[in-house]
């Protein structure tokens, strides 16, 4: 048997996802010596990936291996390898490996004559798998047949690609798979000439059969074609009423969520904020106010649906390390002696932890994360990182490095932190007067700021968390503007009226003075604690005045507070003095992962 009547053999379907499976059935006798070479190469090529868009076909390697290594890709194939492709009979091959190949050699070469054998085979093809009622792997050879017929201007296949869409498929798009139907439609809404008052027919049914499921993914696809369809017919106004029934329409669901579900209060926010973004963007402001209205009230109740789940610590060991270090130190002892247990985490350390926490766990990059408030509110919707390269988009990278330490803020404020504080308390009655060893003679301090810092820090010591927490938020902002000042960066605007407003929080955080001339490290944490979303947030939700009384003896406040006095300490003389003198001080027994049992 020659290669072809062996390929034609093997290879039956009009389509598949991947050929080189079929290979592996034959046995090596089977092949010619003269075909062997060849049908490797053809083996290789079959077993790449393929991602199709409506304007391109990109091929990838299969498998690719976190050490780098990766199954057969474009880049294998050698100019030998190409000049033995391009003398293959194509018509002779079977019709799935022939569009394939012959897609290779117009895309890799631009082989005009292998171009029109690929559009008429994954025409043929398509045909094939639609009327065996395999709606998805159908889009594929169509998408290819519509763009290389597009491509080289092959007219006649183009027009009787169009008349099938036309008269055969626009009066059926309601009887086969909803979304299947709609890529078909959109696949037509790209390319000239297309009638767009036939899709829009045809979206109307859709809308019309569907408006009374639960498939709300499809419907507001099927809205959104057609108001792009009106926009292209010109028709403004139309296009206005689609969306606005769009945004009827996700609003009706998300009041049958409420209505329907224990937790339909979390599932149904994202369609009111939908509806709301519709209703204001198309003239409807009063009811994307009531509307708006109405997801503050739902808000409010999520919190209370909300499953909670509780973890049981044995911290003894805890309490035993705090006393070992702590008993009979004097009170700025302990002070100081606090601040071992907190520290600025190294950038780089937890880049290198936050992409090990992603690797680790491949889940992770499937699923966005929604960071809410106390009310209810999302104030951050963060997209999962890529477990394949988790650094290819730095920004998003960044914010999930802000949550990672946030996670080990809490557990840090919430063990370690309170029960120092406990400790401390317990053992000195705390006037602001015994701070003034942090305050007093600070270079870190602006001048006139002593009496205020040392107000926040004693308020803290004693457990006022709440004032402490007014106090120290705004007073660190100002801090580190002082800083930026000092070393040249420029904290205000002056608008072109002459007036001088003061930089938001972030852009005195990214002056590149303030980059170059202090330490990243200890920028970076207070600008998560103070001033990220997804960060603990904390001047942000002060400034506004949402920031309950309970939420300030949280694990991330107990810790920002625990870090201020540690940057107080860097830079107070007094503290140098007592670290220089005091003999007790000099010997410090590590906290240790196992000092925090989990009791099951």
């Amino acid at each position: 048997m020659d290669i072809y009547e062996v390929l034609n053999e093997i290879i039956t379907e009009p389509h598949y996802h991947s050929m080189s499976r079929l290979f592996a059935n034959v046995d090596n006798p089977t092949i010619e010596d003269n075909d062997r070479i060849l049908f490797e190469l053809l083996k290789n090529i079959s077993s790449m990936g393929t991602h199709v868009t409506k304007n391109e076909i990109t091929f990838n390697p299969m498998f690719t291996y976190k050490d780098g290594s990766r199954s057969f890709a474009i880049e294998d194939i050698a100019e030998t390898d190409y000049q033995t492709i391009e003398k293959i009979e194509l018509d002779r091959l079977p019709l799935a490996l022939r569009s394939l190949i012959s897609d290779l050699l117009w895309t890799q070469r631009k082989n005009y004559p292998a171009s029109q054998i690929a559009a008429q085979s994954y025409w043929e093809a398509f045909q094939q798998v639609y009327k065996d009622r395999k709606y998805y792997e159908a889009l594929n050879p169509l998408k290819r047949a519509v763009c290389i017929s597009q491509q080289i201007k092959l007219q006649a296949l183009y027009s009787e690609i169009y008349n099938w869409f036309c008269n055969d498929f626009i009066g059926q798009a309601t009887l086969i798979n909803v979304f299947c139907a709609l890529r078909i439609m959109e696949l037509f809404f790209e390319q000239k000439s297309t009638d767009f008052s036939l899709i829009v027919n045809a979206v109307d049914s859709i809308i019309s059969q569907g408006s009374n499921n639960d498939n709300i993914l499809a419907i507001e696809q099927a809205y959104e074609l057609e108001a792009k369809c009106y926009n292209k017919l010109n028709k403004k106004n139309e296009a206005t009423k689609c969306n606005l029934a769009l945004a009827q329409f996700q609003y009706d669901f998300a009041e049958r969520l409420l209505e329907n579900d224990a937790m339909g209060a979390f599932r149904s926010v994202d369609f009111y904020e939908k509806a709301i973004v519709l209703f204001r963007n198309n003239g409807a402001s009063s009811k994307a106010e009531s509307v708006h209205k109405k997801l503050v009230e739902v808000q409010k109740k999520i919190p209370k649906n909300m499953h909670t789940f509780r973890t049981t610590f044995d911290i003894s060991k805890v309490i035993e390390n705090i006393k070992t270090n702590m008993d009979g130190l004097s009170f700025e002892e302990c002070i100081i002696r606090f601040t071992r247990y907190v520290g600025f985490e190294s950038i780089d350390t937890l880049r290198k932890r936050t992409i090990k926490e992603c690797t680790n766990n491949p889940l992770s990059s499937l699923f966005g994360t929604n960071v809410l408030d106390a009310q209810g509110k999302t104030i951050i919707k963060m997209a999962p990182l890529d477990d394949n390269d988790p650094e290819k988009d730095q920004e998003l990278l960044e914010l999930h490095m802000f949550r990672s330490s946030l996670q080990t803020q809490r557990i840090v404020g919430d063990i370690w932190v309170k029960n120092i504080l406990q400790y401390i308390r317990s053992r000195f009655s705390i006037n602001n007067a015994m701070v003034d060893f942090l305050t007093k003679e600070n270079c870190i301090i602006p001048e006139g700021r002593e009496t205020i810092f040392q107000k926040g820090v004693g308020c803290f010591l004693r457990g006022e968390y709440y004032d402490a927490m007014h106090i120290l938020a705004p007073q660190m902002e100002n801090l580190f503007r002082n800083i930026a000042n000092e070393v040249g960066g420029l904290t205000s605007t002056l608008s072109d009226d002459g007036l001088a407003q003061e930089k938001v929080l972030s852009s005195v955080f990214s002056l590149p003075e303030l980059l170059d001339a202090y330490d990243n490290d200890i920028i970076f944490a207070f600008r998560g604690l103070l001033n990220e979303q997804a960060g603990a947030n904390i001047r942000n939700r002060i400034a506004h005045g949402i920031i309950g009384e309970s939420e300030c003896s949280s694990g991330e406040c107990l810790y920002f507070g625990a870090l201020v006095i540690k940057l107080l300490s860097f830079t107070a003389f007094s503290c140098n003095d007592i670290i220089l003198k005091s003999e007790k001080l000099k010997n410090f027994k590590e906290p240790t992962k196992d000092d925090i049992q989990i009791i099951k």
